[in-house]
């Protein structure tokens, strides 16, 4: 595995490159997390994921948005249309480093809303589209970041010293973030439009939430898999299941 900075100076992005166990031609996997928690929690089973593809003859990359993780800026700076510029950056140094032509893009829940946001700007052809659990509806999401006692964090207020009301910050999820973020993702909803992507599409779901989507396919393959598998973005008290080895298959059948 390479741990590197990439990107440019002002807007530093932390990537982990893992190149394919053995040459077997099966392309180039990009793989784009969720944010705060989630991300947190699914770290270990991202990792596992990368690992997987690699032993199937992917070169793989994770990388952490700008304002999250151990990238560049804080969570303060984080805003979601950079989010998908970040895609864009990431699947370029991707394709630059592994030489592939062929190129997938794996997402889980807010990575995964954030490709199919991020399609039809994306800077190379991407062959194959894996949306694990996608957030379809930000109002639900954010309803669902609340505390032990059910006050929702985002109307946690924070010193007014924060600056004007553009960039006002709040307490979402236990970090801080502006209201323009909140207000980006309150924003999302992929429940009531038709979406195409450009790219075969496979959308996995581990609930009856798929009655809502409506991604598919503009001209290629695409599917919608319901698995009853673990949730890795949830609270470690929630995966005493185990990985979600089911959904791993999944992803590695339908890249191949």
């Amino acid at each position: 595995m390479l741990p590197f900075f990439f990107g440019s100076k002002k807007r530093a992005l932390f990537g982990s490159f893992e190149p394919a166990t053995h040459r077997g031609g099966a392309g180039a996997a990009l793989l784009c997390g969720s944010w705060g928690t989630e991300y947190t929690n699914a770290h270990r089973a991202m990792r596992v994921l990368s690992k997987r593809l690699c032993a199937a003859g992917f070169d793989t990359l994770r990388f952490d948005y700008f304002g999250a993780g151990d990238s560049g800026g804080e969570t303060i700076d984080a805003e979601l249309d950079g989010w998908k510029n970040d895609i864009g950056t990431a699947l370029r140094e991707l394709t630059e480093m592994s030489g592939t032509s062929r190129i997938a893009i794996i997402g889980m829940r807010l990575g995964a809303t954030l490709v199919v946001e991020a399609a039809p700007q994306l800077p190379a052809r991407v062959d194959s589209v894996v949306l694990w659990d996608p957030i379809l509806c930000g109002t639900d999401y954010l309803n669902s970041l609340q505390t032990p006692q059910g006050d929702r964090r985002e109307t946690t207020p924070v010193s007014p010293m924060c600056g004007p009301p553009e960039v006002a910050a709040s307490q979402l999820g236990g970090l801080l973030v502006s209201s323009s973020f909140i207000d980006g993702l309150r924003s999302i909803d992929l429940s009531s439009r038709e979406v195409r992507l450009p790219s075969n599409v496979l959308t996995i779901f581990s609930n009856n939430q798929h009655r809502e989507c409506n991604i598919g396919s503009a001209s290629k393959d695409s599917e919608v898999a319901i698995l009853e598998a673990p949730s890795p973005w949830r609270d470690s008290a929630d995966q005493e299941e185990g990985l979600p080895v089911e959904v791993f298959e999944r992803i590695l059948k339908w890249l191949r």
